[in-house]
């Protein structure tokens, strides 16, 4: 049988925060275990995992190359494919690379001649006729996939270094109700939300052992009786294992939801709370307001929930008062965790077909649509602006007086120490480290946007 080598490419070397994402992409495990499942040799190398690049013999005993890119990896994904061939062709040997994932999907043009074939979309349906060779067209396009429940249980061990992951991905549903302008999800799988049965996603949880879930869906509680009978289930059984989720501000609404997910494990909430100002908010098509941010933060916190809050910075209507107002609004609602990212025009993207349509893209060199660079003109403040600005967001929150306060807060109100209590510390502990080594990591890139 074939030998098939998935690999997951790394973020570019200035993306300093790529080393912190141990966590890989789902579909490539799921898909890696439909090709063993078929009787092939697979195996899969995620190079953040790894901590290193793919070594060449690993690419010479492939006799077919997939990869999964998104935007920020695809660069390093085509080096990969290139890197592919010619070590196959050195040692007279037949080589095909498969390219898919949300970047090629939205640019199926844009991967290039070093994929023999490029698939788009869900690629489940037809995965397997291209490994078997019964489909030979370069462009294929996957069909959302309606049985959530035919997905076969993430095999990890295919996963080399698997056993250095902390925290397992797990998927219940696909596709998302809303349609937020920054978002290319609905793009991808569509606005019908698709969902796993609350008995497919019992068994997978239940061969995981020990570690922290994270449950990937866009948003985890987007049916909220069906959220409700998942939860039920995880209590019933028991699991006794702490677990996080994506979600919207709405699910706040529901506070005997939000009391059964603390009951059945759910320790952090990661939250799209994109924005404290109200016409940015309407402009992404976010449908919440200010007030809905702040009652859910309150309503999890109270509950015993910690909120990692996600803001998007550079909006059209963002001037530069909104890195002061965003960094006080995270201290004054003591926030555990946050996360501040730049608007970036990721293809598939309404806002990246306006931005393209209006002249404002400053490049297309994917190795920046990162979230951390500035690749547009923003509307009220320059680019440099605008990079500064979220750097100063970050550098407000991440601070070393800040984790002492954290410190000395746990002292008051804990007896004793959880790694839960302990970690926003830790990590506002550790941020200072990692913005002093983006800022020298980047240099080059902040001149460039002093010049423009």
């Amino acid at each position: 049988m074939k030998n098939i080598l998935f690999v997951e490419p790394m973020g570019a070397p200035y993306n300093i925060f790529a080393k912190f994402m141990n966590i890989p992409l789902l579909g490539t495990i799921q898909l890696a275990t439909m090709a063993k499942k078929e009787g092939y040799q697979v195996s899969i190398l995620n190079e953040n995992i790894l901590n290193r690049a793919v070594y060449p013999v690993e690419l010479q005993n492939a006799d077919i190359l997939c990869l999964s890119c998104i935007t920020a990896t695809i660069e390093r994904g085509k080096q990969i494919a290139k890197n592919y061939h010619q070590i196959r062709q050195q040692n007279h040997l037949p080589s095909h690379a498969v390219i898919g994932g949300i970047h090629a999907s939205m640019l199926p043009s844009d991967p290039g001649p070093d994929f023999n074939q490029v698939v788009t979309g869900e690629a489940e349906s037809v995965f397997l006729s291209i490994l078997n060779g019964q489909n030979r067209n370069p462009l294929i396009k996957g069909s959302p996939l309606n049985d959530l429940d035919s997905i076969p249980l993430a095999d990890f061990s295919l996963l080399k270094n698997y056993e250095k992951m902390t925290i397992w991905p797990v998927m219940t549903s696909r596709g998302c109700p809303y349609h937020c302008n920054f978002c290319s999800v609905t793009k991808m799988f569509g606005r019908n939300y698709r969902i796993q049965s609350i008995e497919r996603v019992i068994e997978e949880i239940s061969q995981l052992k020990k570690k922290w879930i994270f449950f990937v869906d866009d948003n985890f509680a987007a049916i909220p009786s069906r959220t409700h009978k998942l939860l039920d289930q995880i209590i019933k059984y028991q699991f006794n294992r702490y677990w996080s989720a994506q979600v919207r501000t709405d699910t706040a609404k529901d506070i005997q939801l939000v009391k059964k997910m603390y009951q059945a494990g759910c320790r952090i909430v990661f939250i799209g709370l994109e924005s404290i100002n109200q016409a940015s908010l309407e402009n992404m098509r976010k449908k919440q307001d200010t007030k809905d941010i702040i009652q859910s933060i309150k309503v999890f916190q109270n509950n015993g929930i910690q909120v990692h809050g996600m803001f998007m910075l550079g909006n059209d209507p963002d001037n530069k008062d909104i890195f002061f107002s965003t960094p006080k609004f995270c201290k004054q609602n003591a926030l555990s965790y946050v996360q501040y990212s730049i608007l970036t025009p990721l293809p598939g993207t309404d806002i990246y077909d306006e931005y393209e349509r209006e002249g404002r893209l400053l490049h297309k060199n994917w190795n920046y649509y990162d979230g951390l660079h500035v690749v547009f003109k923003p509307r009220n403040m320059s680019p440099l602006e605008l990079q500064q600005g979220m750097l100063n967001c970050f550098k407000s929150f991440y601070s070393y007086p800040n984790a002492i306060n954290d410190l000395i807060n746990n002292f008051k109100n804990h007896s004793f120490f959880t790694f839960q209590s302990f970690y926003p510390f830790l990590m506002k502990f550790l941020g200072k480290s990692v913005i002093k080594r983006w800022l020298k990591t980047n240099s080059d890139y902040l001149h460039y946007l002093n010049g423009l």
